[in-house]
């Protein structure tokens, strides 16, 4: 049966850790994925999972951490169950202009993924929408994710940024289904709505066809986690996503 979790990232306004992980707890859920330690020592994050009877699904890590403070990285993931590290977002900056740098950067997450194999743990790499521009050919996705073996890198799909980079959704599951480990239930908002909610929406309410991506995501991946953005009401989006996640997945 797939795990369904949410994005601690969707609450960040709601609350102090305590305050969020109480949250996600009475909403039904039994599983995070964390943003890092939360600016914690291991132990201490650990425990605070502990306390609301959750546990840890996967965890966001920047490129920085995972090349600077792996051991602090390797150690949450011990305390608390984690098997799987996400390598979340690259700044504008460090984003490459062309096809050799995303290469580049695909090997560089391989060799971590190696590394991270070693300790018991699996490295995924999450999209934005920057990742489906073309770059020499090729999309930036393809790059990165072609310059690894499935066992050194998989993907975290996020759904909802596909579709706002204008891109088929369901053709990048197929294609990618190798990689595919975890995907971010996401929803669009129709256009010129939820504009105070950056265009998102509660899952189900948007434009994503969820008919079809859900079963073809649940043929490959057994992690689905519950993310939106900027929600208006982070109470009303974990009471509709678990019942959605619940609905569409008997998670």
């Amino acid at each position: 049966m797939p795990t369904a979790a949410v994005q601690l990232y969707s609450l960040r306004e709601a609350g102090d850790l305590d305050t969020q992980l109480a949250l996600v707890k009475e909403a039904g859920f039994e599983a995070v994925e964390s943003v890092a330690t939360h600016g914690l020592a291991p132990a201490e994050f650990a425990a605070r999972v502990a306390v609301h009877g959750l546990r840890v699904a996967s965890m966001h890590v920047s490129l920085a951490l995972l090349e600077g403070e792996r051991a602090t990285i390797v150690e949450a993931c011990r305390l608390t169950g984690c098997p799987l590290v996400v390598m979340p977002w690259l700044p504008m900056g460090e984003r490459p202009s062309g096809g050799a740098g995303w290469t580049a950067l695909g090997r560089r997450l391989a060799a971590l993924g190696d590394t991270l194999q070693r300790e018991g743990l699996r490295l995924a790499y999450h999209n934005h929408e920057f990742e489906f521009l073309r770059h020499d050919g090729r999309l930036a996705l393809e790059w990165v994710l072609d310059a690894s073996a499935p066992a050194q890198l998989g993907w975290e799909a996020d759904l909802g940024w596909i579709h706002r980079a204008g891109a088929d959704a369901a053709h990048w599951l197929e294609r990618y289904s190798d990689r595919l480990v975890a995907v971010h239930v996401k929803d669009v908002a129709p256009n010129g709505s939820a504009v105070h909610e950056d265009g998102w929406a509660v899952p189900g309410q948007g434009v994503l066809p969820w008919a079809q991506l859900l079963p073809l995501a649940a043929a490959r991946a057994g992690l689905f986690i519950l993310e939106h953005d900027r929600p208006a009401d982070p109470v009303a989006l974990l009471r509709a996503g678990r019942a959605f996640l619940r609905e569409r997945l008997s998670a």
